[in-house]
Parts: C-alpha cells; sequence; structure tokens
C-alpha cells in the first residue's frame, strides 16, 4: 500500500514546477536518505570519483540505455568513467535536486539540470549554449550502497531550447 501512495505522490509533485526549495519525503528513511545526500554531493556535484566505492555495489544493474540497455551490469569503475567524462565535457553542470522521495530501499530524485551544450548529440555539433533539463533517478539501495539505477532526463527538451529538430535532415 505504501509504494502506491509514494507513487501517487511522486506523479502528483512531478508536474509542479522547480522549485528553489528541494521537497522531501522520507519519513522514516534518514540513513538512505543520508546516503544519497552524499551521493549527490560528492559525486554528482564535486565528481570526486576517488569515493565511488563508498556508495556503489561491486555490481549495479542498469535499466539506463547509456549504461549498456536495460537490465546491463556496471560496476564501480564505469561509474567512475562517466563522472571523469562528464567533468571533462561539462565542468560547470549543475544538479539541483527538486523533489527526493523514499520509500523502503528506493530513492526517487527529480532534479534540475542546468549545463551547456558541449558535446555532440545526434548528429548536432556543440554550440557551448545553455539548458535546462528536468531529470528523474530512481535508486534502489541494499547494505547502504547503490545495487539498481534507474534514469530518464528530458533530452527532447535540450533539442527544443536550443532549436534543433528532433531528427537531423540530411544535407
Amino acid at each position: 500500500m505504501g509504494i502506491h501512495i509514494a507513487v501517487f505522490a511522486l506523479f502528483s509533485l512531478l508536474a509542479a514546477p522547480a522549485s528553489a526549495q528541494v521537497q522531501i519525503y522520507c519519513d522514516g528513511q534518514t540513513e538512505t536518505l543520508n546516503t544519497y545526500l552524499q551521493i549527490h554531493k560528492v559525486l554528482f556535484m564535486d565528481r570526486d570519483t576517488t569515493r565511488v566505492e563508498e556508495f556503489y555495489a561491486d555490481e549495479i544493474i542498469s535499466h539506463n540505455n547509456d549504461a549498456g540497455g536495460p537490465g546491463s551490469v556496471v560496476r564501480p569503475d564505469d561509474m567512475r568513467k562517466m563522472w571523469e567524462e562528464s567533468l571533462k565535457n561539462n565542468p560547470e553542470r549543475v544538479l539541483e535536486d527538486d523533489l527526493i522521495l523514499c520509500v523502503d530501499d528506493f530513492v526517487v530524485v527529480r532534479t534540475i539540470v542546468k549545463s551547456s551544450f558541449n558535446t555532440p548529440l545526434a548528429g548536432y555539433e556543440p554550440t557551448g549554449e545553455p539548458y535546462e533539463i528536468s531529470a528523474i533517478d530512481i535508486y534502489r539501495f541494499d547494505g547502504g550502497k547503490v545495487v539498481e539505477r534507474w534514469g530518464n532526463a528530458d533530452v527532447a527538451y535540450i533539442f527544443r531550447q536550443l532549436g534543433f529538430k528532433m531528427v537531423k535532415e540530411d544535407e
């Protein structure tokens, strides 16, 4: 029953505009919430790749398309490489959590991503133009570490902000 209420609350709040104040709904989930907040600071913002093993299990089931496809297994070293590339290509990137929802072993986060178009995407060359999108990430914890993750970012909105067509026409 609790998961159904949490999912309803999540979908109700996702439609709300982003605010400067993060909304946190994690009653009784202090340890999981604090671990996520440390991940956000250390890995997502500082991109301190020396601490990846502190937060991720030896094998993480990834349901993201960017990690080899849904259900693929990634390791902390794969995550380390991702943050190193992120820092190299988007050093100005900022992630601002808008909503955090904890249910059992799960943490669901709506984040606002602020960056610039610095790397090629879908055949478009970088322009350096700034963009801002939302992303939803879901983490499952076991033993204080992430063991499973899901994530989606509004890449289509990057295209709209930069004036790109979703399908690039042949020239």
